[in-house]
């Protein structure tokens, strides 16, 4: 599922007012609020602090019957925002992923919607919720006409209040009540795969995922990793802080990034005193790796300290600022836009992969090939797969039987094989491999279009790649191969 980023990158900045210099979390006065000022106050401040100090800002004008919003609007700067407390307190949850609900991770097939992973410790495992339960309704309303936002909306609500639910288990339905807490999603998740390579998930950058990212990566290199993933797909950004803090992992010393403020004066961004490492590192991008995420990136890829794979990224290549205002809320405001190390652009063009790979599960496959994984087993489950051990709830992965043959999706096939894969518009099929070692599977081979997706059968695909074994049976589908035997 796509994500447009909402955040950004943020640097932290001095206090626009000398009496708010205790810049911190941000936390608002307690004797001044966006309610209790003027709105006359408030629009004077913004404009000030955009005329002053916005990328574009000089030439903005202020006119006496305009809104903040309109005068923000004048801009054309989507990054440029004025929040209230509530609107702030919502968008830095969205950062740190803090939200008040029950603890559950939804998934969607033909039974409705189901709980997938429930978190332990959670208000939802607390109140009896399973991994497997179907969500038939949530506060008296049946789920089956909802979109997955619908539902999740019905579930989240004030800390401390309850939600009832009703799920299905087995041939039963049962109403369970949990009542509603603060759950903070991991920002950094991930573990050790078999074959000793490590795989780091960063959701956002922010305020913590750097000392949590420190934290695993030790352990990681404690247990003698020979190689390491990390996968910002799908990270919207958060702060540069954190995203230096994090390539000071793997960088010793360098430029960071290069800025661009609205005098065009370069101030760069550098590493001091970083570390290195000994292991090849992968980076997984995609389409929606925005900012912070490209800002790790483009300086990874320029010092070649790792290959990115993935699809092209999002493109945000500018920094925005924190200002709390002396008449309450907070301005976020475009004030520099930014090159990568060797100086490559990254606003509007985004940053190209090393190794251009499309698909949720190929991506991390050809990423654990690039890392140096020799012996992978990949075990696809009806809502959720393995690799390696390591279990991913991200994405759905089909599997398709077929006059009691099995199939999986052609990307996924040649990904776990680490060959590309290319549509043959000739055969009506698929090509994988290149070169002399391309081989054909159409139609006369076990290949198969269903709903849009090119399927393989495994018997044909086992013919062609004799290294590669499996079984299939109700509860899953397992893949395996040994070494380079492909």
């Amino acid at each position: 599922m796509k994500k447009a980023p909402v955040s950004g990158f943020l640097k932290r900045l001095p206090a626009w007012s000398a009496s708010l210099a205790l810049f911190g979390a941000l936390m608002f006065p307690a004797a001044v609020s966006a309610e209790q000022a003027t709105k006359e106050q408030q629009y004077k401040e913004v404009y000030q602090l955009i005329h002053q100090m916005h990328i574009n800002g000089s030439s903005v004008k202020a006119s006496e019957n305009s809104s903040i919003e309109e005068l923000i609007g004048s801009l054309n700067d989507p990054y440029t925002d004025y929040f209230d407390e509530k609107e702030w307190n919502s968008f830095n949850s969205s950062i740190q992923l803090n939200y008040p609900g029950i603890g559950m991770r939804l998934g969607h097939d033909e039974g409705g919607y189901i709980a997938v992973q429930i978190f332990e410790g959670s208000p939802a495992e607390k109140a009896g919720m399973k991994r497997g339960d179907y969500i038939v309704a949530v506060a008296d309303k049946p789920t089956a006409d909802m979109t997955l936002n619908d539902v999740t909306e019905l579930v989240r609500g004030p800390k401390g209040t309850e939600v009832s639910i009703t799920v299905r288990r087995g041939g039963e339905e049962l109403n369970l009540k949990p009542k509603r807490g603060q759950i903070h999603l991991p920002v950094v998740d991930g573990g050790m795969m078999e074959g000793q390579i490590g795989y780091l998930n960063i959701d956002s950058f922010s305020e913590d995922a750097d000392e949590l990212f420190a934290l695993m990566l030790s352990d990681l290199k404690y247990r003698k990793i020979k190689g390491l993933v990390v996968d910002l797909r799908d990270n919207p950004g958060g702060y540069l802080e954190t995203a230096k803090h994090i390539a000071e992992q793997f960088i010793p010393e360098g430029v960071l990034i290069h800025t661009r403020d609205r005098d065009d004066i370069d101030e760069p961004l550098e590493i001091l005193n970083g570390k290195t490492v000994e292991f090849p590192v992968v980076i997984l991008v995609n389409e929606n790796s925005a900012s912070a995420s490209e800002v790790l990136t483009a300086a990874m890829q320029d010092y070649h300290k790792a290959t990115a794979v993935g699809t092209k990224t999002y493109g945000k290549g500018s920094v925005q600022g924190l200002y709390p205002l002396e008449s309450g809320g907070v301005l976020k405001l475009t004030i520099q836009e930014y090159l990568s190390p060797k100086k490559r652009p990254v606003n509007h063009v985004g940053l190209t992969p090393d190794v251009n790979t499309e698909g949720y599960v190929p991506q991390l496959l050809i990423g654990l090939h690039t890392a140096g994984l020799k012996e992978l087993r990949l075990e696809v489950f009806r809502h959720t797969y393995k690799v390696n051990g390591l279990e991913f709830f991200d994405v759905g992965l089909p599997r398709l039987k077929l006059d009691d043959k099995d199939y999986l999706p052609a990307r996924v096939l040649a990904a776990f094989a680490g060959k590309p894969l290319e549509w043959n518009d000739t055969a009506a099929g698929v090509d994988i491999g290149a070169g002399a070692e391309r081989i054909l599977f159409d139609a006369n081979s076990g290949f198969r279009i269903v709903e849009g997706t090119g399927f393989i059968e495994l018997a044909k695909f086992k013919e062609k790649f004799p290294g590669i074994e499996w079984m299939s049976d109700a509860e899953k589908t397992v893949l395996t191969t040994k070494g380079n035997g492909v």
